[in-house]
């Protein structure tokens, strides 16, 4: 590690700890053992009996993780480094794994932050993305119908008419759905919506969905290094917490985030299909291309009372495009499965406007029973 990534983790700790102070978090993770679930797993083995291959891989990378911040969850941190561990097995070999931490953005977005030096970068997650993507995951699968295919394989059905009949007969996935995103909204925590267990195959469907999301997130980022993007411009970010009051946040050209769009999915599926077809794989970056939608058209909605009231991003191009863009960049790049992965997609974008239709009257019976929103979501006006 150099001295700057030092510098770097230091400056990113002070504002985790600054943020705790404010909400009245500190010390929060104090008593949080800094061993892996999967060091826990080793020392309940049985004498003599051995790990998997898969299992020790895991425990080697996790010797080469960087420290865990004192105020930062070390499930979020866990999470992010094992994406890192996933992606890097794609990328050149010359790729420093940049600091990576997570904070509350208000932004689904991961963003970079610039650090006090001037040439540090840090690649900082919302704080409660991967909380959100779990849920929001777990609904999204609980609105396809599904059947036993045989031989121990579930079908699920996302054609939106069946989606529809499902939802009319078995509406839980739209009250999931809108409750979590009131929890993030109105609370700052998806956690706070309330628990539920789902059945497996929902659940395993969930877990495919929730980690394409994740990796393209990270995937993206890490496009901008691969691509040795500059950021040629600079902007203040507020963060309800910090000192300071304003951070200075890298921004890049609509065009560069095009291409770490394209690379992050090169990424992803590269990930991804080591286990799942085509389609699956690239069915996280449409999820996550829907999650952003939503929170946008929520916030509008409780902002300006109506949710087609977007606003556009200073460090990201509109989703719309987005999603187009890389829509054509599979039909021009590829040929074998790319049609089966958009259609899956369009599917999943489908689905995700079906369960926001009923969401809307819930989070205006809200509003004006003076709900308001979490101070992360309006601390950067133009940005949701």
């Amino acid at each position: 590690m150099t001295k700057e990534t030092d510098e770097a983790r230091a400056y990113l700790w002070e504002l985790q700890a600054q943020i705790a102070d404010a909400r009245g978090r500190r010390g929060r993770y104090a008593n949080q053992r800094r061993t892996s679930t999967l060091r826990e797993l080793v020392e309940k083995l049985p004498p003599g009996e051995q790990l998997d291959a898969a299992t020790e891989e895991a425990l080697r990378l996790q010797q080469y993780w960087p420290p865990c911040g004192p105020e930062e969850s070390y499930n979020t941190y866990s999470v992010i480094h094992t994406l890192a561990d996933q992606l890097e097995k794609h990328v050149p070999n010359r790729f420093i794994r940049p600091v990576l931490g997570s904070l509350d953005t208000g932004e689904i977005n991961a963003v970079t932050l610039l650090a006090p030096d001037a040439r540090s970068h840090l690649v900082i997650f919302e704080s409660q993305l991967f909380n959100f993507a779990n849920l929001f995951s777990k609904a999204v699968a609980m609105a396809m119908p599904f059947e036993d295919s045989g031989n121990g394989m579930t079908a699920f059905s996302m054609h939106p008419d069946k989606v529809r009949r499902h939802l009319k007969h078995s509406p839980d996935a739209i009250l999931r759905f809108a409750d979590v995103v009131r929890a993030y909204l109105f609370e700052g925590e998806p956690s706070r919506a309330r628990p539920y267990h789902a059945p497996h195959p929902i659940d395993a469907q969930a877990s495919i969905l929730r980690n394409g999301l994740e990796l393209f997130v990270l995937g993206h980022e890490y496009g901008h290094v691969i691509l040795d993007h500059l950021g040629e411009s600079k902007s203040p970010r507020r963060m309800p917490g910090t000192a300071d009051g304003e951070l200075t946040e890298v921004t890049w050209k609509w065009k560069q985030e095009h291409d770490a769009d394209a690379v992050g999915w090169l990424l992803c599926t590269r990930v991804m299909t080591e286990k799942y077809d085509l389609a699956l794989s690239h069915a996280g970056m449409e999820l996550f291309f829907s999650a952003c939608e939503v929170l946008e058209r929520a916030l509008s909605l409780l902002v300006e009372g109506r949710s087609d009231v977007l606003h556009a991003s200073p460090t990201h191009p509109p989703i719309a495009k987005r999603r187009d863009f890389m829509r054509t960049f599979l039909q021009e790049r590829f040929e074998v499965q790319v049609e089966s992965a958009i259609i899956m997609g369009t599917a999943i974008q489908d689905i995700v406007d079906i369960l926001w239709e009923p969401t809307v009257p819930h989070l205006l019976d809200l509003l004006r029973l003076g709900e308001k929103p979490d101070p992360r979501w309006t601390a950067n006006p133009t940005t949701p």
